[in-house]
């Protein structure tokens, strides 16, 4: 007979407290109930694993040849993405051995080299049709031509207007911002490079749109972008129905999204280069009939960490479009833009505008990687970010820099690290830190940058429904038993909120952030950026420098450390690596789409009338 969960292998009184809460809703006897019906619901509890779940099963006696079991753990191999190619598929069954041939794609579906979550093919095929249906073949974008094909749209007497929102746009920023929110077309993208405007005009549509009383929405994927929306925004003197992140936009609670229908006129995507396909279409079939959906990004960055590029795909697929070229950065930061544009388009430069871009290229870099540290001390923490490709790197970077810059901070907690001369760093007060895993009870989620301040005891209150008549006796007028007490946390500043963060719990959600990769940089700028970077990037190296240089707004600082034999052509060394490209290959989803409106091609046109149409519907 189980009383406490912690009888169970492998589950400890954090673990048991997380299953109470989420499975139990606050009662440690429905929870183990849960748990006896189901033990792989356990994996939908934050940070506890197939493995975890999978040596309760066991103990439960639970066949190693269960249909639930393969199941289980073909959708946790899948993940939040649902969907991996097929032989990272089989590794990964391999990995948690799970070794029934018969059930290897037990629950899961297998289609064009991916096997897939059944619910999360049915939506990519639900998404490809509603891109089918979408005004494309447009590869080359819209021009000021296209004007006169609005609704209602005088580009002209907007733009002499001296009141107007877009006022403060050139003619081709002016365009995109009016054809956004009076085209014909309800779907287009705005692309262009750093420096562009791309904010500028999301201020203009917003603009247009509270003077003509439309909702609109403002969303980008990471936080750092939503800030900088906002910051522009506010800078224009125009506000925004919704401004913040996809997330929250979609009260997304860390398991699902409970947002019913958008009741937004105009939804912007910030940084859409960045939303897997998943994502971009929650937002999508949440879109309210005659709903624009204007995506803002630069097609020449990183494709998303999750699956899929929608938004190079549907520019790939000829969306409208508008390009932005014109670069409006200062003069003073023309050799960032510069030496960005040159990576993007595979050119080399031997010198740069200004020094607000620089590289060194050497063996060894380490004197003047510490003097570009110790530049940094005193300099405000969101100011400034080193930036690497390799995670294992990133974390001896972070060790390093603490000794630099924070070697006297007082130690917080600690943590376990690998591949490092130690099994165990530590945070201290001081620190810059990041989150590495999502919780949504906490309401941080994972890339999100702060500092870690003190140690404190919070007051903490955790309820928890009733379960015996003795358990009501206790409940209070709401309800509920409650369970007051004192619990230890560490209080970490990310943007202008304090989140108080149980000590025992800050270990798996929290990670020194003075150095990270490039993934967790997309969506963000710092005014210095330093990228070092130990040894050549060997994977789609030129939208890694791309993204890389494109985060840095008044200076970059590039560290490339290889094995040099002529100082002489040591640039040349790194102008070589940045044109290393790597071929996707096709698209699976715009193949969908295509296949899509090639069988509406070939189909014959229905000439039955609308009553032969509707008493077949009917079934008369």
């Amino acid at each position: 007979m189980i009383h406490k969960l912690t009888q169970l292998p492998n589950i400890g009184e954090q673990h048991a407290a997380r299953l109470i809460r989420h499975l139990g809703h606050g009662s440690e006897a429905r929870a183990i109930e849960a748990v006896k019906v189901s033990p792989y619901s356990m994996t939908t509890v934050p940070r506890i694993g197939f493995k975890i779940a999978d040596g309760v099963a066991r103990y439960l006696g639970v066949h190693p040849d269960s249909p639930g079991r393969h199941e289980a753990g073909n959708r946790f191999i899948l993940g939040e993405d649902g969907t991996l190619p097929t032989t990272e598929f089989d590794e990964q069954r391999r990995k948690l051995d799970l070794a029934c041939h018969a059930l290897r794609r037990q629950g899961v579906v297998e289609e064009s080299g991916r096997v897939w979550l059944p619910e999360v093919l049915r939506a990519e095929e639900e998404f490809a049709a509603w891109v089918a249906e979408l005004p494309l073949g447009h590869p080359d974008g819209l021009t000021a031509r296209a004007a006169a094909d609005t609704e209602g749209f005088d580009l002209d007497s907007i733009l002499t207007t001296e009141t107007a929102p877009l006022a403060h746009l050139d003619e081709h920023q002016g365009f995109a911002a009016g054809y956004a929110v009076y085209g014909a077309a309800h779907v287009m993208a705005i692309t262009g490079g750093g420096g562009t405007g791309k904010t500028a005009v999301i201020g203009g549509i917003v603009g247009l749109c509270q003077q003509a009383g439309k909702l609109v929405a403002v969303a980008a994927f990471a936080g750092k972008a939503a800030d900088r929306v906002r910051e522009t925004l506010a800078k224009a003197k125009v506000s925004a129905t919704y401004a913040g992140t996809i997330h929250r936009l979609l009260n997304y609670t860390g398991y699902e999204f409970r947002t019913g229908t958008l009741p937004h006129d105009v939804v912007i995507l910030e940084e859409a280069s960045m939303i897997p396909t998943m994502l971009l279409w929650e937002v999508v079939k949440r879109l309210k009939p005659g709903a624009r959906l204007i995506l803002v990004g630069d097609d020449g960055q990183l494709p998303p960490v999750g699956y899929g590029q929608p938004y190079k795909d549907l520019l790939a697929l000829g969306v409208p479009s508008v390009h932005l070229s014109v670069n409006y950065r200062s003069q003073n930061v023309q050799g960032i833009i510069n030496a960005a544009n040159a990576v993007r388009q595979g050119r080399m430069l031997q010198t740069f505008t200004d020094d607000s871009f620089s590289v060194r290229v050497a063996t060894d870099l380490s004197e003047p990687g510490n003097a570009a540290l110790e530049g940094m001390r005193g300099v405000p923490q969101d100011e400034w970010q080193l930036i690497t490709w390799k995670n294992d790197d990133a974390v001896a970077f972070n060790l390093a820099i603490q000794e630099a810059l924070n070697p006297d901070g007082f130690p917080l907690f600690s943590f376990r690290v690998f591949g490092q001369d130690r099994a165990y760093a530590e945070v201290r007060e001081g620190d810059k830190v990041m989150v590495k895993a999502n919780d949504p009870d906490l309401g941080i989620f994972n890339g999100q940058l702060g500092t870690a301040l003190t140690t404190l005891v919070v007051q903490k209150d955790i309820t928890r429904l009733p379960d015996t008549l003795e358990d009501w006796a206790e409940a209070e007028a709401d309800g509920l038993i409650h369970n007051r007490h004192e619990e230890l946390c560490v209080r970490v500043k990310i943007g202008d909120e304090l989140v108080d963060i149980p000590e025992k719990d800050a270990p798996a959600l929290l990670t020194l952030g003075y150095a990270i990769t490039v993934h967790k940089a997309q969506g963000s700028d710092w005014e210095h950026v330093l990228i070092y970077q130990p040894g050549a990037i060997a994977f789609d190296a030129q939208r890694w420098w791309y993204t890389s240089i494109t985060r840095a707004k008044t200076k970059c600082t590039v560290l490339y450390e290889v094995k040099v034999k002529d100082p002489a052509s040591a640039l040349n060394l790194w102008w070589a690596n940045t044109r290393r490209t790597m071929e996707l290959g096709p698209s699976i989803f715009v193949g969908r789409v295509r296949k899509l409106l090639h069988e509406r091609q070939q189909r014959p046109p229905d000439t039955r009338s609308a009553a032969e149409i509707g008493k077949e519907w009917l079934g008369l």
